[in-house]
């Protein structure tokens, strides 16, 4: 048996490392292999960037261009240095190494690289691979001459024609590389393909025989198996037979083997399945309730000690997870020298003895049990008032133990006095002995201990009666409502103060401002004595903390909490006594000066500014200046309300931080840019009401093409049209959008328009699309730049094209310059995502900003729209003109469209006909029309290119 075990152990080894060895051969090779695909890519793009860089030269002349082309060409000539290298019957490693690492491979890749190319290269794919190398490096070559013939040409001044020969020159070499460049990495991948393909097959082989070793194998270990089964089933049945009718199951402990057998009885009285209980007598152990276990040990090693009889009782865990009563007797047997080497016992069940025991136990103490666990003082009498038992809670609460206060009268150690009247009460249970109410429950009594304190309780008393009804005593529950009181006391106080800073929050502040307001408004009113000493104005102060986002997004929240509390003990500090100080959000606080003039209101707001301008706030190795912008407003008795003076004060604020923050800007009615914001905040209610009520509509003006190659030929309408967006008032009159656009900027409720117009849009759009035979166009969107910031649009704008099936190609997006440049990698990623499905985007107001071109690289959209400020007098300014010229050529260049807007006339068209710009858009081609009536869907053909 051994030897057969040796034999398969020796071919299983042999297998494994055959497997294995194929396994790393074949990784090593195909990984060599990846990284000369990768090479290749290197090889082919330095290739690529130098043709493209020595057209440029050649075109442009410019030594940046010819720089650009001998620095790529020289990673080519690193993997040429490499390959004839490598070649050489003995070649040097270091040349090879620095060939490959000038051309840009991985150091860890390149002796993988060498290996291969010098034991494999015979391969055919290989061979293959090389010759394309050969031939390409020989070809790429010819670059050489001919960038020293642009050179000279530029040297000796060259005609245009020679450039384009030069051009063309360079051309012809660029793509008889390309079929090169593709049949190196196509031999590559038919040698990995080949080295993949052999890895398969020696994989199947060997595992075909480990199989065929194993299956023989398991059938002699299967045999084997049977055999000891069957004679284990034979002692079972033995066993079974011997103790069946005993009524106590048998177990035997191998002590020698440490196994034990159970007879059938025992794992049926457990509720396992037969054979499934581990023999181990550890296994057994770990049966026994937890609590059980020691007594176990101690008995049974007094047992294996003295001879002592083995009599216990334990629990047992069953199959179902409960435990069992269990008893069980045993003797060991002992060897020659008095060890034991086995132990044999009988095991019975007891669970309805212990039941029966539990439950009288339970009997008696469930009424201990029950009192015990209350949270009350629970305290008993007898007919005299003495006392026969209390509880825990009410030993703690009469600071005595119960065997000192059994017997004594309730009402020595329990000295009680009425909270309200302050009256002693002698004799507590007396009225409940004579069937009377006594004192009202609900009444609070103040508890005098032994050791001085004064705890108030509330109370409850009733009588005891015995089976016949008689009365035998009185129980008294006595409950701490001292707790309960000082819970109260914190949650108002939690209720008005902030948590972090302990100074009132913004609730407490506004109902304290309002009650002075209301209490000044009635003092203005009158005309006696005391109220004209209340007659004095009063400031109100909005404070905003300037730097307080940096600390926080900078250091966490433990430091901008810190700086909070560190603020808030300046400015309580600052204050007089009498004044309100409070903090009403994250970083904004407010501070109300009672009796306090202008002037007086002006020097305090200063210092608050300067104490907090002071502040050089260290966190860690970082240090932080904090500034404060302050609103001040100066009220006067009965001038306003609550909500007029926050409102006041919060402009006020916002000016100043406007004003270049850390700064007091005091509020004034006939303030110009208050008014402003006034009106802004006015248009903030206005938009979300026509939100809400879709107070909004569509109108639509055509973007006509100018030239004929990109003219509409299919006579369906306009090749597409800017959507544009109007608000309808209470009357039905149509709102400019810039009166409510700045305002909705400024407050963050553009991307909610925005998402109102593309779902208006979209349900159009698929309305119409609904209807055979209507033509269909491109459709415009304007985004703002917060929609571009929101993460969630994405998913808004694909969960309304799923909704109403809208075709992507009628969709184009519009995004000013200003917002993608804000939002440079949210908008690129967001055009990316969207052109990807089929929708184009056009990048609104191009030229306007201060790095046009350096951004457009960045950003794929199909259209750029000329800003109009340039088209509208570039008939009269030579600048503008060029302007225009000049964003059409580089659009061009890049493969996008361009739209001029602002086009008012038909010599502003004509002019932009002739520069070659794609199309128009302005008054002087179509105004804009409400969507229904609009160019989007109108059968007939109007303001075509000329």
């Amino acid at each position: 048996m051994f030897k057969r075990t040796s034999l398969f152990l020796t071919l299983l080894i042999t297998v494994v490392v055959t497997l294995t060895t194929i396994t790393v051969i074949s990784i090593s090779v195909m990984s060599v292999l990846r990284a000369y695909v990768g090479a290749e890519s290197l090889w082919s793009k330095a290739q690529k960037d130098a043709t493209s860089a020595l057209t440029s030269y050649a075109s442009s002349g410019r030594e940046s261009d010819l720089a650009l082309f001998r620095e790529k060409l020289r990673v080519t000539a690193g993997f040429r240095r490499a390959r004839l290298e490598m070649n050489l019957a003995t070649h040097d490693d270091a040349v090879v190494r620095q060939g490959f690492l000038d051309g840009g491979v991985h150091a860890d890749d390149i002796p993988g690289m060498v290996w291969v190319y010098r034991n494999f290269k015979w391969l055919p794919d290989i061979a293959r691979a090389v010759a394309f190398w050969e031939t390409a490096d020989a070809i790429l070559a010819q670059l050489e001459p001919v960038s020293q013939s642009v050179q000279d040409g530029y040297r000796d001044r060259q005609s245009m024609t020679s450039v384009e020969v030069t051009i063309s020159e360079i051309a012809r070499i660029n793509k008889s590389l390309t079929p090169l460049e593709e049949g190196f990495s196509n031999a590559i991948e038919d040698a990995s393909r080949l080295i993949r393909n052999l890895l398969m097959v020696g994989v199947t082989s060997v595992a075909l025989l480990l199989m065929g070793s194993s299956v023989i194998v398991l059938r002699r270990i299967s045999i084997r198996g049977d055999r000891l089964e069957a004679q284990l089933r034979q002692s079972e049945e033995r066993m079974i037979m011997g103790f069946r009718g005993s009524g106590a199951g048998l177990w035997d402990w191998d002590i020698q083997r440490n196994a034990v057998y159970y007879s059938p009885w025992i794992t049926e009285l457990l509720g396992y399945a037969e054979g499934t209980m581990n023999i181990l007598p550890s296994a057994f152990i770990e049966l026994m309730h937890p609590d059980d276990r020691e007594q176990s040990r101690v008995a049974l090693a007094l047992h294996f000690k003295t001879s002592s009889r083995y009599d216990i009782e334990f629990r047992l865990k069953t199959s179902d997870g409960n435990y069992l009563w269990c008893r069980s007797r045993a003797q060991a047997t002992r060897a020659a020298d008095g060890a034991p080497i086995r132990m044999v016992g009988t095991l019975v069940d007891i669970s309805d003895l212990k039941a029966a025991e539990a439950q009288a136990f339970s009997d008696k103490e469930l009424a201990q049990v029950a009192l015990a666990a209350i949270g009350e003082a629970v305290i008993t009498t007898d007919t005299e008032g003495r006392i026969t038992y209390c509880n825990q809670v009410a030993e703690a609460l009469l600071g005595q133990r119960l065997i000192v206060l059994r017997n004594q009268p309730l009402a020595s150690v329990c000295r009680l006095v009425h909270e309200e009247v302050h009256q002693e009460i002698t004799d507590l249970v007396g009225p409940a002995m004579r069937g009377d109410t006594g004192i009202a429950a609900k009444s609070t009594l103040l508890l005098h201990c032994l050791a001085g304190r004064v705890i108030p309780v509330t109370h409850s008393v009733a009588s005891i009666r015995n089976f016949s009804g008689k009365i035998i005593g009185a129980v008294v529950v006595l409950h701490d409502v001292s707790e309960g009181r000082r819970h109260a006391a914190e949650l108002s106080h939690q209720a008005n103060h902030d948590a972090l800073t302990g100074v009132l929050n913004r609730r407490a502040f506004e109902r304290q401002l309002n009650a002075l307001i209301q209490e000044t408004s009635v003092a203005g009113g009158s005309n006696t004595a005391a109220n004209r000493t209340a007659d004095k104005p009063y400031a109100v102060m909005y404070l905003d903390l300037d730097q307080f986002k940096v600390v926080n997004d900078t250091c966490g929240h433990a430091a901008g909490d810190a700086l909070i509390c560190q603020v808030s003990m300046i400015l309580q500090q600052s204050v007089r006594d009498g004044d309100l100080v409070a903090r009403l959000g994250g970083d904004e606080f407010g501070i109300v000066l009672k009796n306090c003039h202008n002037e007086r209101a002006q020097r305090i707001a200063e210092i608050l500014r300067q104490g907090i301008a002071d502040i050089r706030f260290a966190w860690g190795n970082q240090h932080f200046a904090v500034g404060v912008s302050v609103g001040l407003v100066v009220a006067t008795q009965g001038s306003s309300t609550l909500k007029e003076i926050m409102k006041a004060a919060d402009a006020a604020c916002y000016m100043a931080k406007e004003k270049g923050r850390n700064r007091v800007h005091v509020y004034s009615e006939d303030d110009e840019e208050l008014s402003i914001r006034h009106t802004e905040m006015t248009w903030v209610a206005r938009i979300k009401n026509a939100l809400e009520r879709d107070r909004f509509c569509l109108y639509a003006q055509a973007i006509v093409p100018l030239q004929a190659a990109t003219a509409d030929t299919s006579g369906t309408g306009h090749d597409h049209v800017e959507i544009l967006l109007r608000m309808l008032d209470d009357d039905g009159k149509i709102i400019a959008p810039m009166a409510f656009i700045p305002a909705a900027e400024r407050y963050g409720l553009m991307p909610q328009i925005d998402r109102w117009v593309i779902r208006n849009t979209f349900r159009m759009l698929a309305e119409k699309q609904s209807q055979p035979g209507t033509p269909m166009t491109t459709c415009a969107i304007n985004l703002s730049g917060a929609s571009i910031d929101d993460d969630q649009f994405l998913e808004y704008a694909l969960e309304q094209q799923r909704l109403h099936g809208v075709a992507w190609s009628v969709v184009c997006f519009e995004i000013t310059e200003t917002a993608a440049i804000a939002n440079l990698s949210k908008a690129a990623g967001l055009i990316t995502r969207l052109r990807e499905l089929g929708c184009s985007f056009a990048l609104d107001d191009f030229g306007a900003g201060m790095s046009s071109f350096s951004y457009l690289k960045h950003l794929p959209v199909d259209y750029l729209k000329i800003d109009g400020s340039f088209v509208k007098d570039m008939l009269t300014d030579v600048t503008d003109r060029a302007m225009v010229d000049a964003i059409n050529q580089i659009g061009h260049v890049m493969g996008k469209k361009t739209i001029a807007e602002f086009v008012e006339n038909d010599a502003i068209r004509e002019c932009l006909r002739e520069m070659g710009v794609d199309f128009a858009q302005g008054y002087g081609v179509g105004r804009p029309e409400p969507v229904v009536m609009s160019a989007l869907w109108h059968d007939r053909r109007k303001a075509q290119a000329t």
